[in-house]
C-alpha cells in the first residue's frame, strides 16, 4: 500500500492480503447487486410509465379499488426514486473499493467505505421508517377492532 498514506503506525491501520481479497469479493458482489438493482429499477419505471398511461383504463378493472392504475404508477415512481440514491452509493462502495484495492490507494479506499456507510445509514433510516409505519397500522387496525367490536355490543 502507499506508505504515506496507509502507514499503520500514522493511521493505525494496516490492510493485508486477505483483507484486501475480502474487499475485492465485496466489492463484486455489491456490483452485481447494483447492476441487478438497476434491471430492477428500469423495469419498475417502465410499469410506473404504464401503469400511469393506461390508468383510467385499468380503474374500470378494479372498480372497488382505492387507488387506481395512475395512482399504481405514480406509487412505482416514487419507489423508483427512492431506489436511485442507494444503487449509487453501492456503486460508489464497488467502485472505489475495487480500485483502491488494485492500486493500493487509501484515499480510493476512504471512498468506498463512505460510499457503504451512506448506503446502510440510508437502508437504517428506511427500515425505522417502515417500522414505524407498521406500529401505526397496528395500532390503527387495533382500534378499528376494538370499535367494531365494541359497535357490536
Amino acid at each position: 500500500m502507499n506508505e504515506e498514506t496507509m502507514n499503520p503506525v500514522q493511521t493505525g491501520m494496516f490492510v493485508n492480503n486477505s483483507m484486501k481479497a475480502d474487499l475485492l469479493s465485496a466489492a463484486k458482489w455489491a456490483k452485481f447487486l447494483c447492476i441487478v438493482g438497476c434491471i430492477g429499477v428500469a423495469l419498475m419505471l417502465i410499469a410506473a410509465i404504464a401503469l400511469v398511461a393506461l390508468g383510467s383504463k385499468l380503474g374500470g378493472a378494479f372498480p372497488g379499488s382505492a387507488i387506481g392504475g395512475a395512482g399504481m404508477g405514480l406509487l412505482y415512481l416514487i419507489i423508483v426514486a427512492i431506489y436511485i440514491y442507494p444503487l449509487i452509493k453501492g456503486f460508489q462502495f464497488a467502485n472505489a473499493t475495487k480500485a483502491a484495492c488494485l492500486s493500493d490507494d487509501a484515499a480510493q479506499l476512504a471512498r468506498g467505505f463512505a460510499g457503504l456507510r451512506s448506503l446502510l445509514k440510508f437502508f437504517g433510516i428506511l427500515t425505522i421508517i417502515i417500522l414505524v409505519i407498521y406500529v401505526l397500522v397496528f395500532i390503527g387496525g387495533g382500534a378499528i377492532f376494538l370499535s367494531a367490536l365494541a359497535g357490536g355490543m
